[in-house]
């Protein structure tokens, strides 16, 4: 999220859009976009996936992983003096490993794991348009946005609770040991 650059033209638009309009009845909104049906891509390795897993804390090999591109703005509403805090999604991708081919049991699990991944974004992003700020309006855009990224925060920890080391034990028995067998066959053997 670098939403930083454009945090002075935005309170300076907010502070020439307030005069002369009536107050809002909160001086600030929170709005999040949907979260769009991500694209599905499986064209990755296990070790490629896990890659691009490794910056959001992943542990071990990652079979599947969501990225999405957010930005937090602050900007002025336009009916009334106030501002709304917008949470905006681009380019969601579910990947799901090359190692795991459609219609099989081991693709169908790890697809579904993702998926409900999908379904806690979308929940975070309800949760996020329900959130108020405690400080009124005499607060500034950039403190404003500094709440909005810890509240982002907070709810965000939703997705590493889903990543129990219960949810990934399932991994080892479902399918009848078919997710740890192609993992392990296809990671470089150790010297």
């Amino acid at each position: 999220m670098r939403p930083l650059p454009a945090l002075l033209l935005i309170t300076a638009c907010v502070q020439a859009h307030a005069a002369g309009l009536p107050a809002c009845d909160k001086a600030v909104r929170f709005s999040a976009a949907w979260f769009a049906d991500p694209e599905i891509d499986n064209t990755k390795s296990a070790s490629e996936v896990t890659k691009l897993g490794a910056g959001a804390g992943g542990k071990g090999t990652q079979l599947g992983h969501v990225t999405v591109e957010t930005k937090l703005a602050v900007v002025p509403q336009v009916s009334c003096e106030g501002v709304v805090v917008q949470l905006e999604y681009a380019k969601p991708v579910l990947r799901v490993a090359s190692e795991f081919q459609p219609g099989t049991c081991a693709y169908a699990r790890v697809m579904n794991h993702e998926q409900a991944h999908v379904r806690i974004h979308r929940d975070i992003a309800r949760q996020f348009r329900e959130l108020h700020y405690p400080w009124g309006k005499g607060a500034g855009s950039a403190a404003i946005l500094s709440h909005a990224k810890q509240e982002l925060d907070r709810l965000m920890l939703a997705q590493a609770l889903f990543d129990s080391p219960e949810e990934y034990a399932r991994n080892q028995t479902v399918c009848g040991g078919e997710i740890p067998r192609l993992v392990k066959a296809t990671l470089p053997s150790k010297p």
